[in-house]
């Protein structure tokens, strides 16, 4: 069986993510092989709750691993405002060692500023280099709710493409840049 594993990491080795997945779990396999050899000899313990122990751990454990992520912030400047929603945006940059991408984004900051629960859409017209690559997608307008004076926040270790404006990544892998930016808030 580990042999199976052990092929399978060579296949998928470069992704970072699988491959220490699949790692963890032939450690995870070796020990339990080992720890139901000595269960044998020991029979004192119970074998179902240690590996329900073992597989309740697991994932949590994989988990941590995939959160090495550098976060540096700069300064945030509000983009929209009325009384019942503000929107702030910080240009965050977001190097994930684990995956291995390292870009930057005007995170999201959104404030029901009401008692109420609010509903709306917002449009994403974002412009690279001078050209507006969005205005007019549906797949940038995107649908929000909010509890009463909830607020919402993009992270980097989140994909929610609705919480964050891809800014750039490092010049010398694509030189394309965010240069502006409209975000058109639709109340419902």
């Amino acid at each position: 069986m580990n042999n199976l594993f052990v092929h399978l990491i060579r296949l998928f080795k470069k992704d970072a993510t699988f491959s220490k997945l699949l790692s963890s779990l032939i450690h995870t396999l070796d020990f339990l092989n080992h720890f139901y050899t000595n269960f044998i000899i020991m029979k004192a313990f119970n074998f179902k709750k240690i590996i329900a122990s073992i597989l309740f751990i697991l994932p949590f454990a994989i988990c941590a691993q995939q959160q090495n992520i550098d976060v540096t912030t700069g300064e945030t400047t509000i983009i929209f405002e009325d009384q019942y929603l503000k929107i702030e945006g910080t240009i965050t940059g977001c190097d994930n060692h684990t995956s291995g991408i390292n870009n930057s984004y005007v995170m999201l900051k959104l404030t029901n500023l009401t008692q109420d629960t609010r509903i709306f859409k917002i449009q994403q017209d974002l412009f690279y280099d001078g050209t507006c690559l969005t205005c007019g997608k549906d797949e940038y307008l995107f649908s929000y709710t909010l509890a009463p004076g909830e607020v919402k926040v993009g992270k980097c270790s989140e994909s929610d493409q609705s919480m964050r404006l891809y800014h750039h990544m490092p010049a010398n892998l694509s030189p394309v840049v965010l240069t502006d930016y409209q975000l058109h808030v639709i109340h419902q």
